[in-house]
């Protein structure tokens, strides 16, 4: 149907009130007004007036265009491809380069491949290994190593693919080495540019591990695990060579990753890339399958990386939740996390460390068939906000599963916790979609919410089809798409002062762009000056004229 024909149609349709729109899934956006159709007879005919400069209006028809393509994926994915999506806020580097990309660097690089293990590894190819290369011609071997490395044709149960996913990093680790750093770099910022978002946060490393072996020399299995200890231990951390020596070295290599990845997007050029126009932070990951030393050790060298490198804003908690290690140490490890948020907070002169942490990933298969390995599911989301202190939660699919769910929302409403939403990972993964993902309970509980990637690579996707799969598995519709992108801004770790008044309250802009309507091109003096002071809002007022170009597009 030509667009003037549905505009037509569905002007008739609310003007004469002979049919109604698509059901719409209760969400946020149920309180607000329908903005008001006019139509007058016109020669037997039915003459439909769009006020298109009003947003609600806009926000309405774009909400109907999409829910009538809700039951044909290639076509909501053709209307949303366009559609401005904000920021990736929970994304692995390691797990989002195109698979395809990581074959041709190993057969680049010399590597070989196990047939036996699938494993990537260094010359000479011996026993059960051939050269990478071979896969370059070889189409039937370089489609099991795509299927090896990630969800690519993935047969069987759930649970075997939640081993099969953890297990394809181990896979391909050899591939991803320093040296591709700005080529991994570049590949997500191109597919995220052909996405339309304009930011993402990457969880990385950066050589943390060095730093987590350290620990051992440091802090001993027996010794008390108290304040006083853990900041007696960070302190010696710091001055070990060892610690100053990766942090001085990684903080110089990500100013030339990022710089040398913008020249593989041909940013300077006349054809850039879109992944130019996105720009990108980090989150250094500590890896929870090791002990609580280790993982203490990880976030001194984040919190000490966050001040040396402006491209790293903060800490995050990674790898199995289920892992034994991190099952036995986890309310240590957020003891300890609260430790260093307390004393850098404290210190007006260092820069705020911001924490993001994946809690909640969990299902009760995956932890021990007992009453101690079960009551996991009770408490992890709730300690990550209280006593870790994070600002974000990743995944957070057993909400319901907590101790007074209902309260713990609250909690996350109040202090503004934004959830970060994959929802193709824990379909994958958990089992997790439609009614038994929390998504919707979330929303209807005004938590904050976006939607995320993970490991777009091994899961074979992008924002894009979170964006389909939250309108056909979730009913969703564009009013919560739009609250979420817009959620994704507001809750990045970039600095600076809120576009918005309230927080996560998208109705008034601040005072400074009080006389100004959000995403316009003309700026008043005071709108200029604040956001050109604060990164954050400047992105916000980027998104806003892409949300207001996008409605526009489709409905005038």
């Amino acid at each position: 149907m030509k667009r003037t024909s549905w505009l037509f149609m569905l002007g008739i349709s609310l003007a004469l009130q002979s049919c109604t729109l698509p059901a719409h899934t209760p969400g946020p956006s149920d309180d607000k007004a329908q903005a008001p159709v006019e139509s007058v007879e016109q020669q037997g005919k039915a003459v439909f007036s769009p006020n298109t400069d009003d947003p609600s209006y806009r926000e309405m028809l774009v909400d109907w265009k999409l829910r009538s393509l809700k039951n044909d994926p290639e076509k909501l994915r053709e209307f949303l491809l366009p559609m401005p999506k904000g920021a990736d806020l929970h994304n692995h580097l390691s797990g989002a380069v195109t698979t395809e990309r990581l074959i041709e660097w190993g057969a680049a690089d010399g590597l070989c491949i196990n047939q036996e293990s699938w494993k990537a590894e260094p010359p000479p190819c011996v026993d059960k290994a051939v050269p990478m290369q071979e896969a370059m011609s070889d189409s039937a071997l370089q489609q099991k190593i795509l299927e090896a490395w990630s969800m690519e044709n993935f047969q069987g149960s759930m649970l075997e693919a939640h081993q099969h996913f953890f297990d394809a990093f181990g896979k391909f680790d050899a591939v991803i080495s320093d040296e591709r750093s700005d080529d991994s770099l570049a590949d997500v910022l191109s597919i995220t540019g052909k996405n339309n978002q304009v930011y993402v946060e990457l969880m990385r490393g950066f050589n943390a591990s060095r730093v987590g072996k350290l620990a051992a020399k440091y802090i001993q299995p027996d010794d008390p695990w108290t304040e006083a200890m853990l900041l007696e231990k960070r302190q010696e951390l710091i001055v070990d060579p060892v610690f100053q020596k990766t942090l001085a070295d990684t903080s110089a290599s990500l100013e030339k990753w990022v710089s040398d990845a913008r020249g593989l997007l041909g940013c300077s050029t006349e054809s850039p890339d879109p992944g130019c126009g996105v720009e990108v932070r980090f989150l250094m990951s500590a890896n929870r399958t090791k002990d609580r030393r280790s993982v203490f050790a990880q976030w001194v060298y984040g919190y000490e990386l966050t001040q040396k490198s402006p491209w790293v804003m903060g800490v995050e908690l990674v790898a199995p939740e289920e892992h034994e290690n991190s099952l036995k140490y986890y309310d240590d490890e957020m003891f300890s996390l609260d430790v260093l948020h307390r004393l850098y907070k404290a210190d007006k002169q260092k820069k705020p460390v911001r924490i993001a942490l994946h809690a909640g990933e969990l299902i009760p298969e995956i932890l021990p068939d007992s009453m101690e390995g079960q009551w996991h599911l009770k408490f992890h989301i709730r300690h990550a906000v209280e006593m870790g202190h994070a600002e974000r939660i990743g995944h957070g699919c057993d909400v319901l599963d907590e101790e007074s769910p209902a309260e713990l929302m609250k909690t996350m409403r109040d202090k503004d916790v934004l959830v970060e939403a994959c929802l193709t990972s824990n379909a994958t993964l958990l089992g997790k979609t439609g009614h038994s993902h929390p998504l919707n309970t979330y929303l209807a509980q005004d938590v904050p919410a976006a939607l995320a990637t993970d490991d777009e690579g091994i899961l074979r996707i992008d924002i894009t089809d979170e964006f389909v799969r939250a309108i056909t598995h979730q009913k969703l519709g564009y009013p919560e798409l739009k609250q979420m992108t817009r959620a994704s801004m507001e809750h990045s770790f970039l600095p600076g002062a809120s576009l918005w008044q309230e927080e996560s309250r998208y109705e008034k802009i601040s005072n400074a762009c009080a006389q100004d309507v959000a995403g316009s091109t003309r700026l008043s003096p005071s709108c200029k000056r604040f956001l050109q002071k604060s990164e954050r809002a400047a992105m916000q007022w980027k998104l806003e004229e892409q949300l207001t170009a996008f409605e526009k597009q489709v409905v005038e």
